[in-house]
């Protein structure tokens, strides 16, 4: 997978996140982390390519951020989604 390939699946689904907030599958908390996301990567985009290589995806500290902001994202997802509550 290349890193603009990525940014497009997490720019494809983030737009449609506000449904499964409004299912109460994403908490508030999650829900800001991911706004927070969305918006490091546009900062990228507006870096230029030069932000957009190999290389700047192990060097470049906006990736090292984008890394840990996922990292804690995904410890606020629950463990299955897509179930209804009991």
């Amino acid at each position: 997978m290349s890193i603009d390939e990525l940014a497009l699946d997490f720019d494809a689904v983030y737009p449609a996140s506000w449904q499964s907030r409004e299912a109460g599958w994403i908490s508030e908390e999650l829900a800001t982390l991911l706004s927070v996301i969305d918006q490091k990567l546009v900062n990228l985009t507006e870096q230029g390519p030069s932000a957009w290589t190999q290389e700047a995806l192990h060097s470049h500290l906006g990736w090292e951020e984008l890394r840990g902001l996922a990292h804690r994202a995904l410890a606020l997802m629950p463990a299955q989604p897509w179930s209804l509550p009991s």
